[in-house]
């Protein structure tokens, strides 16, 4: 008979309503159940992509006589770090006090009250190296707890202590003066420059093996390469001496960063580690190169062999940040092979989003590493890896190859990757032009790409978790609409895409699609929270349409907001989606600060989640780890609502553009601590700091205007009014056919042709 997790919300509780295991949801009748039985709580975390969470599942829970011992002596539970991510955190807290180290599956050991006394990760069937076995385990911990009780109490007296000082550790720490300030453009400069130097020359990206796709800080770069004038020599803006412009006047532009070396100078090198960092990504086995979308990481430090899940959230990260580099390289140089190179990356990620981690009516949370091989077993990147058998059939002629590594020694076939990508990029004597397109771009491959698609249709596919997440799901439809803003998207109904010119890449994209996809979803998602408009109770996450046990936390909240206002900048967003409206937007911002910041003394109070009515846990962490933290996220939402020009009233006081940019340097001036110190910890803070210190906007309805502001790095936000009162006080309007060009207050004369705009916004 089916256990508890039968009737979850969770894809990943689902899996294990079957096993022997009595498992229980995470309720407060459970905790009540182990205090009336007077046994611990054995607590069992994971998510549904885990491949070690599927392996233990597969040796210990579906086994009968471990059951019955965790049956007997505890009462489990399971629980999705995805639906509740504030649970999930406060037990990493002290999974990693005890043990320094942290992962899933998590498995701890607590109280009847939920205080953790035992804690790991995985354990095997047998015992194997240091790790014992799990059913071991399992009789240690029930010894302990019946016949060493006082232990017990007096260890989950001092890690209840302990945790309850960690969740205010960072804030406490911080110089009271520096936390209402954001950084300083020399502050950033020492950030880029710590960060740089843990650079990979050879390989890209940052550290060792595992490389995790670090496209917060690859944004953070390029927003400090567009600071440091690096787009303006470009438009003849920066001083002449400007590196920038040593290195057109030697030729050396065009394959700047394909040898991944820095030069010492920090506008060059933040180029350069983003080129080198996105080209050994693109051109990799961790990026799908038959269907498009990257993996959660690489197993070696050459992104060539990938662990196989892929994860809505790092593709939304590497599409918005490809579409930034897109941005830079246009600006730099709109025939070069680097701009191709990240114009196929949008188009392939946008479409993979869509094709593949789509739903009618918003994104799922991830595809699994794991599926059946031909034996019918489960096994990781099963659907994906190729013998050079197989591989054969596709041909040599083309782009594609497979990869020989010693990281993927355990698997059953080889990666396919596209290596010779970086050899293109580096030679200066190969043209690039409509007579020699780009390697991805010829006929043998795509018919590589068709064949490999082919074989791999016939085989069993990896599960989707189509759990909605909210922040995840806000994350995507950002970085789709940022990708069909740079592609040129239409107004809903009108026929055609304008695309602007493009340099070869396979698949260019439908613009018109991607931006449609994003305004459906957004609305779809406003409409699952409250259809009345008030949105008193954000939700964590949907599955089939029931909400999940978990309430919507700050970062949460912020990339709703986030993607409301990026939604519409679109073409006839007001139309199409009149929940994006401003009044809303700020009416959401609003209900966020209430929330989640508070403030006293002057000094910026953050809570993560809204608590727990069982643990009651309301921490603020601000280090961006594999998604923003809700605190940068917050930055961006409240960054974006000043300049959208969202006044409304809050308690007592008037929330004008001026207070909302008081509350984002407030929010930002956290990251003064730990800049220099982990700045691969804070990419996206960074990156808000960077756009922080000279936001711009551009008004106007002329599409070719909106356009070409749409595709320049240094724009912040497309709006259609100034937001800026006139001497009558009534906003100052832009006459139709124009553009305005506003930083702060300060807005420009209007504007007719795309050269008189692009000169406004290199200066």
């Amino acid at each position: 008979m089916p256990n508890e997790l039968a009737d979850s919300t969770s894809p990943y509780l689902r899996a294990h309503a079957d096993n022997p295991v009595d498992w229980r949801m995470w309720t407060k009748e459970t905790l009540a159940e182990a205090a009336r039985r007077d046994v611990p709580l054995l607590i069992s975390i994971g998510y549904s992509t885990c491949h070690w969470c599927h392996v233990m599942a597969h040796e210990s829970f579906e086994d009968e006589a471990v059951a019955t011992l965790m049956n007997d002596r505890f009462v489990p539970v399971k629980i999705d770090r995805e639906e509740l991510p504030d649970i999930d955190a406060y037990y990493m807290n002290a999974l990693q006090a005890m043990t320094g180290q942290g992962g899933w599956p998590m498995t701890i050991f607590a109280t009847p009250a939920g205080s953790p006394f035992y804690a790991g990760t995985y354990f095997p069937p047998a015992p194997r190296g240091n790790l014992p076995a799990f059913t071991q385990v399992l009789s240690a911990v029930s010894a302990t707890w019946t016949d060493r009780r006082d232990e017990v109490n007096q260890m989950t007296a001092r890690m209840d202590r302990g945790l309850a000082e960690m969740a205010d550790a960072v804030t406490s720490a911080l110089p009271a003066e520096a936390a209402a300030e954001s950084l300083t453009p020399d502050e950033l400069d020492s950030a880029a420059a710590a960060l740089l130097d843990s650079y990979d020359p050879a390989w890209g990206g940052f550290g060792g093996a595992p490389k995790f796709p670090p496209m917060m800080n690859v944004l953070q770069l390029l927003a400090a390469f567009v600071r440091l004038g690096g787009t303006a020599s470009a438009n003849g803006g920066a001083a002449a001496e400007h590196p920038m412009d040593r290195v057109r006047a030697e030729g050396r532009l065009g394959w700047l960063g394909a040898d991944g070396h820095l030069t010492g100078e920090l506008v060059l090198d933040c180029l350069i580690a983003v080129r080198s960092t996105l080209a050994r990504i693109a051109s990799g086995g961790m990026r799908d190169q038959v269907r498009g979308g990257i993996a959660r990481y690489s197993v070696d430090r050459q992104w060539f062999v990938p662990h196989f899940e892929k994860m809505l959230y790092d593709n939304a990260l590497y599409l918005r940040a490809v579409v930034a580099w897109a941005k830079v390289e246009r600006t730099l140089d709109p025939a070069s092979k680097w701009l191709a190179l990240a114009e196929r990356e949008i188009a392939d990620t946008a479409n993979f989003l869509i094709s593949d981690l789509s739903t009618d009516d918003g994104f799922i949370a991830a595809l699994d590493a794991d599926s059946l091989n031909s034996a019918r077993d489960s096994e990781e990147g099963a659907a994906y890896v190729f013998t050079p058998e197989e591989f054969a059939e596709a041909g040599q002629a083309g782009l594609l190859g497979l990869v020989d590594s010693p990281a993927g020694g355990e698997l059953s076939g080889q990666v396919v990757a596209a290596v010779r990508i970086i050899d293109w990029l580096g030679m200066e004597d190969v043209p690039f032009d409509a007579e020699h397109p780009a390697p991805w771009d010829i006929d043998a491959t795509r018919a590589q790409r068709e064949t490999l698609a082919a074989i791999r249709a016939r085989r069993a596919q990896p599960a989707r978790d189509e759990k909605i997440i909210t922040e995840w799901n806000s994350l995507a439809i950002t970085a789709l609409t940022e990708a069909a803003l740079y592609k040129g998207a239409v107004e809903p109904g009108t026929a055609g895409a304008q695309n602007p010119d493009t340099t070869g890449a396979e698949g260019s994209g439908d613009a018109e699609e991607w931006g449609q996809a994003a305004l459906r979803f957004w609305s779809a998602m406003h409409a699952r929270f409250d259809s009345t408009g008030r949105l008193a109770d954000l939700r964590r996450s949907f599955t089939d349409g029931v909400a999940g046990p978990g309430r919507g936390g700050l970062a949460d909240w912020a990339q709703f907001i986030t993607a409301g206002i990026t939604v519409g900048q679109l073409p006839g967003a007001a139309a199409s989606a009149p929940v994006a409206s401003v009044p809303t937007l700020a009416g959401l911002g609003v209900r966020m600060l209430d929330l989640f910041i508070g403030e006293e003394d002057d000094v910026l109070e953050v809570s993560d989640s809204l608590g727990d009515e069982i643990l009651d846990v309301r921490a603020s962490d601000p280090v961006d780890n594999t998604v923003p933290s809700g605190r940068s996220a917050a930055a961006e939402a409240v960054l974006l609502l000043a300049e959208l020009g969202a006044e409304t009233e809050r308690a007592d006081e008037t929330l004008t553009a001026g207070r909302l940019l008081d509350l984002r340097d407030g929010l930002l001036g956290a990251y003064r601590a730990i800049a220099e110190r982990a700045p691969r910890g804070c990419g996206h803070g960074l990156w808000q700091a960077e756009r922080a210190l000279a936001p711009v906007r551009v008004a106007g309805r002329d599409e070719e205007l909106r356009g070409t502001a749409a595709r320049n790095p240094a724009v912040t936000l497309i709006v259609e009014t100034t937001g800026v009162p006139g001497p009558d006080g009534a906003t100052i309007e832009v006459p139709d056919g124009t553009a305005i060009v506003c930083r702060g207050t300060q807005c420009s004369l209007p504007v007719r042709t795309v050269d008189e705009l692009e000169r406004l916004l290199a200066h």
